[in-house]
């Protein structure tokens, strides 16, 4: 495959040496389309105009390896090594009691994964068997990040983040590379998925535009959403994790804390070109504002929301000690809220009503725990459910864990102790000389 050196990482070469140009340690090639099609891995090459004549390695642990010069030009060039992690990365989890079943995304690789709801173990080193995976060209499944199943209808969702602007449906019985069962076109940077099987509907967060929308569930291609939320008095702010609360009637979300106003924001997908400028403007906003950075925060909304609207109740506060908050999920049962805290490897729990600065009932985080860079949380049977980005585990805690304790299942998609890359999407990338550190922004 030809790979491009993008203007940026040049930029970033130049910075990084100190003005002078980019020698051939300098130059990198990574690009949305080369994680894509590499699974999410890094390529170092030389200058584009010098072919490889050295030796390619495989692994993060690799030194760089500088090419041998060579007078061939033209053609595929290789790269010299490649940083990949061969393994996925869970992101979303979502759970089917009715069959015992937990669904995750895996941004990594690209894929779907469907395992029994009671696999994993405390004790086995070994990756557990997935009764199925999604994963292909044909499935649109990209940058995978929230979940859902639905029992009833015998469907799986998928919302891909970034740069595909779309959600995926496909059959239970789905495996390997196979087209999705019907596709919708989302909002620019669609999160999370909340499914409300009563209503037969489904809302999605997204994140810049500072919303969520609400779908019919068999929604597909162009259809326009039932309703959405947005704008200054709904207190969102790069909204993630999205929960619907039917017994209560409430919608829940997780927000990072970055503000900007959506009429900053320039509509270019394929959902966004449908809305006129009228549209988008139809509120007053102040279009002169920029953004700005807020506390991260979890907003509690009417389920029948719509417009500019203010939340119910809001957390948010140092006593709530919530930091980059991913998967949210509600015990409708026990009336609590459940915080995938990304920012530092924590599980908060808030009573479902709690309201201002105040501090979690309970938070599982220690060394112990095993939650590193969680992303993902759901609820069911008494357990709670964690997937890790940090590492190739999901883990399995009792409903009132607390503290630092160990999990009473870890899955594993990988042996253990092998370690993960961390790339979401790697863009752009620089090497800086003077530490011999290869930079990677995702």
């Amino acid at each position: 495959m030809r790979r491009l050196v993008t203007p940026i990482a040049v930029a970033l070469g130049v910075w990084l040496v100190g003005g002078r140009g980019p020698s051939v340690e300098d130059i990198f090639v990574a690009t949305t389309e080369a994680a894509a099609e590499a699974d999410g891995s890094l390529c170092l090459m030389p200058d584009a105009a010098d072919a490889v004549g050295g030796r390619s390695v495989v692994g993060p642990t690799q030194q760089l390896a500088i090419p041998e010069r060579s007078d061939t030009e033209g053609g595929d060039i290789p790269p010299v090594r490649m940083v990949v992690d061969p393994y996925p990365s869970f992101n979303g989890v979502a759970l089917d009691t009715t069959n015992d079943l937990v669904m995750m995304s895996d941004t990594n690789r690209k894929s779907l994964l469907t395992y029994d709801r009671t696999a994993g173990s405390r004790t086995s080193k070994q990756a557990a068997t997935a009764r199925q995976q999604i994963m292909g060209p044909d499935t649109g499944v990209g940058f995978a990040a929230g979940v859902a199943m639905d029992p009833v209808h015998r469907e799986l969702f998928m919302v891909n983040n970034d740069v595909e602007d779309r959600l995926v449906v496909f059959d239970y019985d789905a495996r390997g590379n196979v087209n999705p069962k019907r596709l919708l076109y989302v909002p620019h940077q669609s999160w999370g998925i909340a499914f409300a099987p009563k209503r037969d509907v489904m809302a999605l967060s997204v994140q810049t535009p500072n919303m969520f929308v609400v779908f019919r569930r068999d929604a597909k291609k162009f259809d326009p959403p039932i309703r959405s939320v947005r704008g200054p008095k709904t207190g969102m702010a790069d909204p993630h994790g999205i929960y619907f609360d039917e017994t209560h009637n409430e919608i829940v979300v997780a927000n990072h804390g970055n503000y900007r106003p959506a009429e900053l924001i320039t509509s270019y997908t394929a959902y966004d070109a449908r809305e006129s400028r009228q549209e988008r403007t139809g509120n007053a906003f102040d279009e002169s504002a920029g953004g700005r950075f807020v506390p991260s925060s979890v907003t509690v909304y009417d389920g029948d929301a719509n417009g500019d609207v203010a939340p119910l109740r809001t957390i948010q506060g140092p006593a709530a000690q919530i930091d980059w908050p991913m998967g949210i999920a509600v015990d409708e049962i026990n009336n609590e809220i459940i915080v995938a805290n990304n920012g530092d490897n924590s599980v908060l729990v808030f009573p479902r009503t709690a309201s201002g600065d105040v501090p979690p009932k309970r938070v599982i985080r220690g060394p112990l725990t095993g939650i590193k860079a969680p992303m993902g949380t759901a609820i069911a049977k008494g357990e709670i459910w964690v997937a890790n980005f940090g590492d190739h585990t999901a883990l399995v805690f009792p409903r009132l864990a607390a503290g630092n304790v160990a999990p009473r299942r870890i899955l594993r998609n990988a042996p253990a102790g092998k370690e993960t890359s961390g790339f979401g999407n790697p863009y752009a990338v620089a090497y800086d000389t003077k530490r011999s550190e290869v930079l990677v922004p995702n």
